[in-house]
């Protein structure tokens, strides 16, 4: 009985044990946790995220800070988190009131930024300098991985006329065009390897991409650095020690061509009678087109940590079509890079290997032209099924021809391999010393093949049989290159050195030969002797070899004193073999000073307000020389008769010898183009929500090349290259991003970069050398002496010079005189030019915004240009009824139906505003985070689209298609590539 009742008990004491227990559990599971969450100043945070680590419970802060989270169990950890502020995690541990003080994020200031041959933290910036991570790369299908810093940076512009072709690339430049006769590109400096052509690149291996603006950081180039830097930084291992990460990136595009210029159609060309009519109906510029225009590309790396390094490798595979017939580009790449540390940490040994095969074939964008003004009514083929082949005009081909029969391909292969060692002599918490030196090889070939069939148009005119030609060239860089760096914290100043030495020498070959009339179309190039032009002497053939050096000692020394005032200084002293024998070698110094006035004391207690507010100043002085070799030496070729357009040659001994004789003259005082740079800004970080910066720049180019007129004695030639002339190129610059919703559901960041600049011709000549102005832009047509730009001391940079438009009466186009009277255009005199426009946009904006809600993500990118004029060449030669094309633009029979005369002249009638507003890429992505399993880590899919529609009053085509980087912008050429809308679909899985 005693037993039976002890049992009861025991079981009563058990039932009751499991329900406190359950009790316990249930109020776990609804423990209820408030709080309230400020910063260091005691001010409230509202909108801060507050969740439950690991799951999807959360909540924000209210108007005083405040939040209430239920459904918290007492092992549970809490987030919180807002943008601007770092993040804490802290356990409940039962607790039903946390409060929490957020500490300020400085992270935005402390990131790393890549310079000239080193890094900086952002704090550290006294110069212009902008850094675009990958993180804020465009995306979608490209041609050239610089589309992806389109709109990113203020003073950048990316112009790429034909997008939708795979073989186009993009033209770069900052802060405007100075220079007359060299190039304007920017230096592009991939891994600390100079002039690295970006295309070897695959566009997911690029980290980020550094645009050095002003001469204070593009110094420590040399003569190289006058048109800005752009440093490119590739991924390098990453992840655990001994885990490897995988990453799979694929995009596949399409291109859906945009409607072409508004013809005449066959049956409205019968009506005009401008030429004889065939019967046919023929769409030529529709039959340029492919059904289908697509972009694939597939990309795969594999990156990992060791104990005592790194290593990354990346496959690359990229297959394009263009909108026409004929263009395609293929390309097989591959990278990989290794790091090994020894003597524990002594010695890092580097290595990096980037390799591209390329095969690209080429149309021809002048079809385009000859599509659009060619009879409507001709046929595509005769009875038989051969091609048509027109026989008027002269020269005239059938377009579809030419493109299907002609081929026309090459071959490239890109290799850029670099090899380093590098010595931490001192690693301490207060110094730093290590010194490395470095060999590096940029390699280009590119091999190409020529032919154009017995049946294609051009044998019809020049009476052969076909025409072969093969074409092979290389370039090739190496570099050496040491570098000593030295830094020391002594806690209020802080000093960082650099020291090194730089060799290089750049070396070009070619091989050409061709031959014409063939028995046989099937052999193409592959057999050039069987041609009967080598028997007649009538093949061509040539050779060429240029080789370039350079060798440079630079330095800089960076000083903070207690992150209040930054300073840089540097200089580069280097010489080229391609300067003259008297002006071999310059100094390049620069110096930049900045103030982080958010670290006064008057500002320190307003850190909620402003977190950086750092006004700056720089100065430098940078080169450009980016001419051909040799052009200060008197070189010797054969000498050719002017009048005959032959080769001399003379009796001598029973033989006829070719002459030589000096083919240009020498200049021993030929130097680089030196550029003088003056820039003030301030950068800023505001209420934790928004940073930007605003500068002023001054930009003097001096000792301009350009070809003079020389005395005759002393010199042989009429001409010489000689440093005269100077452009002044001044602008401002503003770039602003903020957070416009940060710590909601939605969160959305804006962002702005706006630059206005203008260029100037200061002085164009010398008491020796003199000019009136330079012409630019010859106009085409046989016999044709006339140019679109005139620039001469005093004026702009991009200005047109032609007739000024005066209406119409009684059909003829009417001009004003020098003295303002109206007179026909058939009456044009040369001494009633004037200037009449500027291709060269005073305005460029674009306008960012990222949105996020959950998983998903919303980019658009707006793009513009503004106070430029463009020439539009296609009205211009086929845009009335007197054009001496066969088909012409619509409007010369509706609204230009009134004129009769003006066409083919320079004037202003042809100039519109070019200005454009456009929705240049929209992209719409979902991040995948898939539930906790061995293989998949992430994954996102997207959809991007671009050049969605464009808000123009110009009449011509897409004006963003249309060059305005260089001396002659805004040019619409009648052979403009289409444009097209280009979407694309892309995947990224990046797995365990």
């Amino acid at each position: 009985m005693n037993v039976k009742r002890t049992k009861l008990c025991l079981c009563r004491s058990l039932l009751l044990m499991a329900g406190l227990l359950f009790a316990v559990a249930s109020f776990a599971q609804d423990l209820t946790v408030k709080g309230k969450v400020t910063d260091t100043t005691g001010e409230t945070v509202i909108g801060a995220n507050v969740t439950v680590k690991g799951t999807t419970n959360g909540i924000i802060t209210d108007i005083d800070g405040n939040y209430t989270l239920s459904g918290v169990k007492p092992s549970s950890v809490l987030v919180f988190s807002f943008i601007g502020y770092k993040t804490q995690e802290i356990p409940c541990s039962g607790r039903k009131e946390i409060n929490v003080v957020l500490s300020e994020d400085a992270q935005a200031l402390d990131e790393v930024v890549v310079v000239g041959y080193g890094s900086l933290s952002k704090k550290e910036l006294s110069s212009s300098i902008v850094q675009v991570d990958r993180s804020k790369f465009l995306q979608g299908s490209m041609n050239n991985p610089m589309e992806m810093l389109t709109g990113k940076v203020a003073g950048l512009t990316v112009n790429n006329t034909a997008a939708a072709n795979p073989n186009a690339s993009s033209s770069l430049q900052i802060r405007g065009a100075t220079s007359i006769s060299a190039s304007n590109d920017p230096l592009v400096v991939i891994d600390g390897v100079a002039g690295g052509d970006i295309r070897n690149l695959a566009a997911q291996d690029i980290e980020s991409m550094t645009v050095l603006k002003d001469a204070a950081s593009a110094a420590i180039y040399g003569t190289r650095g006058a048109n800005g830097v752009i440093l490119i930084t590739t991924r390098k291992g990453a992840g655990e020690a001994g885990c490897a990460q995988v990453t799979y990136d694929s995009w596949f595009g399409v291109n859906l061509a945009k409607s072409g210029p508004d013809i005449l159609s066959a049956d409205e060309f019968r009506r005009s009678r401008r030429a004889t009519d065939y019967g046919y109906s023929t769409d030529w510029y529709d039959l340029l087109l492919r059904d289908f225009s697509y972009d694939n590309n597939q990309y795969l790396s594999i990156d990992g940590s060791t104990k005592n390094g790194y290593y990354g490798a990346s496959f690359n595979y990229k297959k394009a079509t263009g909108l026409d017939l004929n263009s395609s580009r293929e390309e097989f790449g591959g990278r990989f890079v290794l790091n090994q540390r020894m003597m524990d940490g002594i010695v890092e040994l580097n290595g990096s290997l980037n390799a591209r095969r390329v095969n690209e074939v080429w149309g021809n964008d002048g079809m385009f032209d000859t599509a659009l003004s060619m009879n409507p009514t001709m046929p595509l083929y005769n009875e038989d099924g051969t091609y048509f082949q027109p026989t008027s005009p002269t020269g005239a081909r059938n377009p579809v021809q030419e493109l299907k029969e002609i081929d026309n391909n090459g071959q490239r292969v890109y290799l850029l391999g670099t090899a380093e060692v590098k010595v931490n002599l001192i690693r301490s918490e207060k110094q730093m010393l290590n010194t490395s030196l470095s060999y590096s090889l940029h390699y280009n070939d590119l091999k190409q093949h020529y032919y154009t069939p017995s049946t294609a148009g051009e044998s019809y005119w020049n009476g052969y049989n076909g025409r072969a030609e093969v074409t092979y060239q290389k370039w090739y860089t190496s570099r050496l290159e040491w570098l000593g760096n030295y830094s020391l914290d002594l806690g209020d100043h802080n000093i960082k050195a650099m020291v090194g030495y730089n060799y290089e020498q750049t070396t070009w070959e070619r091989l050409q030969a061709g031959n014409s009339d063939f028995n046989f179309d099937d052999i193409l190039w592959n057999n050039l002797g069987s041609g009967s032009y080598l028997a007649k002497g009538k093949a061509s053939m040539g050779t060429g070899k240029s080789l370039a050096k350079l060798i440079g000692v630079f330095g800089r020394v960076n000083y903070n004193w207690k992150n209040l005032l930054i300073a840089s200084a540097s200089i580069r002293y280097e010489g080229s073999t391609k300067f003259g024998a008297d002006h071999k070698w310059g100094a390049f110094p620069s110096l930049s000073l900045a103030w982080e006035m958010a670290n006064m004391g008057f500002l320190k207690d307003h850190q909620n307000i402003v977190q950086s507010l750092k006004p700056r100043v720089s100065y430098g002085v940078t080169g450009r020389s980016d001419f051909d070799c040799y052009q200060s030496l008197a070189t010797y070729g054969s000498h050719k008769n002017a009048q005959l357009n032959v080769t001399d040659t003379y009796l001598m001994d029973g033989a006829w010898v070719t002459g030589y004789a000096p083919s240009v003259n020498a200049n021993s005082k030929l130097g680089w183009e030196k550029s003088v740079s003056m820039n003030i800004g301030v950068d800023f970080a505001l209420w934790n929500r928004l940073r930007g910066s605003v500068e002023w720049f001054d930009r003097q180019s001096r000792d301009l090349l350009y070809n003079y007129t020389a005395p005759q004695p002393p010199y042989i030639y009429s001409t010489i290259l000689v440093n005269v002339g100077t452009t002044v190129n001044r602008g401002i610059e503003v770039s602003l991003e903020g957070d416009v919703f940060k710590g909601t559901p939605v969160e959305w960041t804006s962002g702005i970069n706006y630059s206005y600049g203008t260029t100037k011709l200061d002085k164009l000549s010398n008491s020796l050398y003199k000019a009136s102005y330079v012409e630019l832009y010859q106009k085409p047509g046989v016999g044709t002496s006339e140019y679109f730009f005139r620039v001469e001391e005093g004026s702009k940079i991009g200005q047109f010079y032609g007739y000024e438009y005066a209406g119409v009466e009684n059909g003829d186009m009417m001009i004003y005189t020098d003295e303002g009277e109206k007179v026909p255009v058939s009456k044009a005199d040369v001494k009633y030019k004037r200037y009449i426009g500027n291709g060269t946009p005073t305005s460029y904006l674009s306008w960012s915004n990222t949105i996020r809600y959950k998983n998903f993500d919303l980019s658009l990118m707006f793009n513009g240009a503004f106070g430029f004029e463009i020439f539009n060449m296609r009205r211009y030669g086929m845009g009335l009824k007197g054009c001496g094309t066969d088909n012409v633009l619509r409007d010369a029979y509706g609204k230009d139906a009134d004129i009769t005369t003006g066409g083919g002249v320079i004037s202003s009638f042809f100039l519109e505003k070019g200005d454009y507003f456009k929705l240049d890429n929209l992209t719409l992505g979902y991040t995948i985070t898939p539930k906790e399993n061995k293989f998949i880590k992430g994954m996102r899919v997207y959809l991007t689209a671009k050049n969605l529609f464009t808000l123009t009053g110009y009449s011509g085509n897409d004006p963003s298609a249309v060059a305005i980087n260089g001396l002659t912008p805004g040019v619409d050429t009648n052979s403009a590539y289409p444009s097209a809308t280009q979407l694309s679909v892309g995947l990224n899985i990046r797995f365990k």
